[in-house]
């Protein structure tokens, strides 16, 4: 099922009449205009891995509907990140080149096809990246992912839109919202809702759903179209027509507030009611502010250059976190923070990813001092970060701890704690404290 997001969520495939999407597991200071549309399209449609049946539809399906954002509503070509079959760093670093550029007034649709997979057992669901292997989760994409990132951006307005197998796993709760309170009004709230294709079932590489997703939007002549009424408009024809089941909600603990995703759609020539007029005028204003930087700026330049390979840190609370795994996350989002310090060179994550698998090293209990140095010349690594995170009612506490290659031994270490809801401020403090002990 893919996954609309506007992010796109997994796309699953097995190869029966017609293939379904579906896999069998056996910086410098930044200014942006206010109130822009931006989207990130993802498809999938060639997979490295042999085992990973290819598709064929999804490509077709992100032109189209990058084709119809631009000529019809409010979306700028140069606005939208187009991935024709992406790897896992791909994806990331794109939203997190969005996350970082995006204020308060832009909105933003991620869109994805491609494989799909829910892990029963994790109770988790994943994206399958060009670059997946059909026996190894190191390069999927996780909910935990995208609703980490999902709550960091600080855009008001985020539509997730998936096409892929199980990709209804994305939702805690799921609801066709309360329409009453009036478009301004449900813009001003903030949103963080998701449409997907089905539920945890298999869905077809030649989608109904997205059939129907994007002839509405061509069809549609309103002015503003919400996310809510949307997905009611094409839920009877893909329930009439297929048999998968869409869905629609809140992406939960991603500080959704109520609000809808509104399409604007400039070109129409219906009358507009006065309350809505000033809406319109909003979405068109061009207002200039700076974006909050991650790295102070007296943190950018290293005294000297280095090396740095950072590990994927450990639950050491005890049991599983109801937002799932947050080393995996963080690791991979202070890596790409630290690629904006200046004489610090991070390893690449699939070269990392590449090495742990080899070594049978996916977490920081396997290290001890003769591992590290190993692992530290595999890499061209001098310094390897690791550590922990311990949540405990509400509360959040990170330790990193940085081992020097040539000796094997922690050379220091550094710790952040907060509260849970303040993961990105407690994840950018860490960051500023490794760059200090590095210099």
């Amino acid at each position: 099922m893919r996954f609309i997001i506007c992010i796109l969520f997994f796309s699953y495939l097995t190869i029966n009449a017609q293939i379904d999407r579906g896999i069998i597991v056996g910086s410098q200071a930044k200014t942006q205009s206010s109130g822009k549309y931006h989207a990130i399209i993802i498809s999938e449609n060639q997979y490295q891995d042999d085992k990973i049946n290819d598709l064929n539809e999804p490509k077709n399906d992100a032109d189209k509907l990058t084709s119809i954002l631009v000529s019809k509503y409010y979306f700028n070509k140069d606005d939208i990140i187009r991935l024709a079959d992406p790897t896992r760093a791909n994806i990331l670093d794109a939203i997190e080149q969005k996350r970082k550029s995006l204020s308060v007034d832009d909105n933003l649709i991620i869109f994805y096809a491609g494989h799909g997979y829910w892990d029963e057992g994790l109770k988790m669901g994943y994206w399958l990246p060009s670059d997946a292997k059909k026996d190894s989760k190191s390069n999927w994409v996780s909910n935990t992912d995208l609703t980490l990132y999902l709550s960091a951006f600080e855009s008001n307005h985020v539509l997730l839109v998936a096409d892929a197998c199980f990709s209804g796993g994305i939702f805690k709760t799921r609801s066709i919202g309360d329409m009453d309170q009036g478009t301004k009004r449900l813009y001003e709230l903030k949103s963080r809702k998701a449409i997907t294709s089905g539920n945890l079932k298999e869905v077809p590489d030649n989608s109904v759903f997205m059939k129907f997703f994007i002839k509405e939007l061509e069809m549609n002549q309103n002015t503003f179209l919400t996310s809510d009424q949307l997905f009611a408009k094409i839920r009877p024809n893909i329930l009439n027509n297929s048999s998968t089941e869409p869905l629609y909600g809140v992406i939960h603990n991603t500080g959704d507030e109520g609000g809808e995703f509104v399409f604007y759609n400039p070109s129409s020539t219906n009358a507009i009611a006065t309350e809505t007029q000033e809406l319109a005028a909003n979405l068109t204003t061009e207002t200039k502010r700076s974006m909050k930087e991650d790295i102070l700026v007296e943190n950018k330049l290293l005294d000297k250059p280095k090396r740095v390979a950072i590990i994927s840190f450990d639950n050491s609370s005890g049991k599983m976190s109801e937002y799932g795994d947050l080393g995996g996350p963080l690791r991979d989002m202070l890596t790409t923070d630290l690629k904006e310090v200046k004489n610090l060179t991070m390893v690449d994550r699939q070269a990392l990813e590449k090495i742990l698998n080899e070594q049978n090293l996916n977490n920081s209990k396997s290290f001890d001092q003769a591992t590290a140095t190993r692992l530290g010349k595999l890499l061209g690594a001098e310094v390897i970060i690791t550590g922990t995170y311990f949540e405990f009612f509400g509360s959040l506490r990170v330790d990193a701890k940085f081992i020097n290659v040539e000796t094997g031994e922690i050379a220091f270490s550094v710790g952040v704690d907060g509260a849970r809801e303040k993961f990105f401020e407690l994840k950018n403090s860490l960051a500023n404290l490794i760059i200090n002990k590095l210099n």
